[in-house]
């Protein structure tokens, strides 16, 4: 019937009369219904058949379906009959895989359960642990909203162990419990959470007077929200697309913690492919914390860092700025900013690697609460530290590695360059 749906004229009358679902025994008939109402709105066959795609989707979108087909069949001049024929998923996951941050490594394992009452519930507990992460876990249970696929409700729970060594001498370990709410538009996709959070730093021998000062317990309640707009056509290799993220995080909500600030944090590329399989990548990352109270110290876990092979090349990490002996002050205003050319190798393009050739400039200082905007760009500005370098690019779905040889153009002093080959790992370099 779906065939000869597709040769009769779009607007030709047409209705749903009966509406069946077969396959299911885990998943409840009124959240199945509640998805694939729509169909019953058609009133034509373009839209019978844009309706019934629709709700296919929807339900593959849930994944809680290994396999998803639709029947169609005449009832009278003007009216069809679907079948939705499902076959569910298994209720358990059980999943280990490899896992990469920002110049990290990591090993996870996620023990998960889906539909667990039948409306496409979940719950799960993942644990993480690698060079930096020594120690993760989270369990978190969601639900989606109103049976809608894209918005989802979950609660979470995590604690973590996490060495900040590259940048600061301390360990931190953290405990956070929240909600957060995750849904998409046509713009991108967003996610919404309140979170508190009790932290406790961890000097080390060679911890700073400003590091051991923000030693000890520290609680944060805060509301974070994030937007990610991707259109990338690789994620660790991109030949054209866009990418913008937007972070907003509100700390101090409620009167309640150690922390009381506003962070707004922006990253964006933009990659444009020229002759001979030649790219041109540019990125940009911004970032302002306010401080709401006067006379109060942000905490070394909330200040921004800048430099190191993902940041600013040709320095290291937490590499610019303002120092304390061994440990990086950071700031609350920033910028980073390049552009690169990626080649593919002569005699080797059937291998993962390419060339590549970069500029970066960035700067990180500490304003006032209430310092002119106009003098603070122009400090930032002005005071930018630099660097350029050519090196090879290894890609991989999971990861991206760069052997950069670089040299460090501008800087002052007390900032760490590093002139000579640089390692990066990670996913979205500058």
């Amino acid at each position: 019937m779906a065939s000869t749906l597709t040769n009769l004229p779009a607007d030709a009358p047409l209705h749903v009369g009966a509406l069946s679902i077969i396959g299911t025994s885990a998943t409840r008939e009124s959240f199945l219904n509640h998805v694939v109402a729509g169909v019953f709105d058609a009133s034509t066959s373009a839209g019978v058949l844009e309706q019934v795609k629709e709700a296919a989707n929807k339900l593959q979108r849930h994944d809680i379906f290994e396999e998803i087909k639709v029947y169609m069949t005449a009832s009278g001049a003007d009216a069809v009959n679907v079948t939705f024929d499902l076959k569910e998923k298994g209720k358990g996951v059980l999943q280990t895989t490899l896992g990469v941050g920002e110049n990290e490594a990591n090993v996870n394992g996620t023990i998960a359960l889906r539909n667990i009452f039948g409306g496409a519930e979940t719950a799960y507990a993942k644990y993480a642990f690698g060079n930096r992460t020594k120690a993760a876990i989270e369990v978190a249970a969601g639900l989606p909203v109103f049976g809608c696929p894209d918005a989802k409700l979950e609660a979470f729970g995590k604690g973590a162990i996490k060495d900040y060594s590259p940048v600061n001498y301390y360990v931190e370990s953290s405990r956070t419990a929240g909600l957060r709410f995750k849904t998409c538009s046509p713009w991108g996709q967003h996610q919404l959470s309140y979170a508190l959070s009790n932290r406790d730093i961890t000097a080390q021998q060679k911890s700073s007077a400003t590091v051991r000062a923000h030693s000890g317990l520290n609680t944060k309640s805060s509301i974070l929200h994030s937007f990610v707009n991707d259109t990338r056509d690789h994620v660790t290799m991109p030949t054209s697309g866009k990418y913008f993220a937007l972070t907003q995080e509100l700390a101090g909500v409620a009167q309640r913690g150690d922390a009381s600030f506003f962070k707004q944090e922006l990253a964006a590329q933009v990659h444009q492919p020229l002759a001979n399989g030649i790219v041109l990548s540019s990125g940009l990352k911004l970032g302002y914390l306010y401080p709401l109270e006067e006379g109060k110290d942000i905490n070394v876990s909330d200040r921004f860092y800048v430099g190191g092979p993902l940041s600013v090349r040709g320095f290291k990490m937490g590499g610019i700025g303002a120092r304390d002996g061994n440990d990086a002050l950071g700031g609350n205003v920033f910028y980073a900013a390049g552009v690169s050319l990626t080649s593919p190798i002569p005699g080797a393009t059937h291998l993962p690697i390419k060339a590549h050739a970069f500029f970066n400039a960035g700067n990180i200082i500490n304003k006032p609460k209430n310092a002119p905007v106009n003098g603070t760009i122009e400090e930032l500005i002005n005071e930018s530290r630099t660097a350029a370098g050519v090196g090879l690019v290894f890609h991989h779905e999971l990861a991206r590695i760069e052997a950069n040889f670089c040299i460090p153009l501008r800087f002052q002093t007390g900032d760490l360059p590093k002139r000579g080959i640089q390692i990066g790992l990670g996913i979205n370099f500058l």
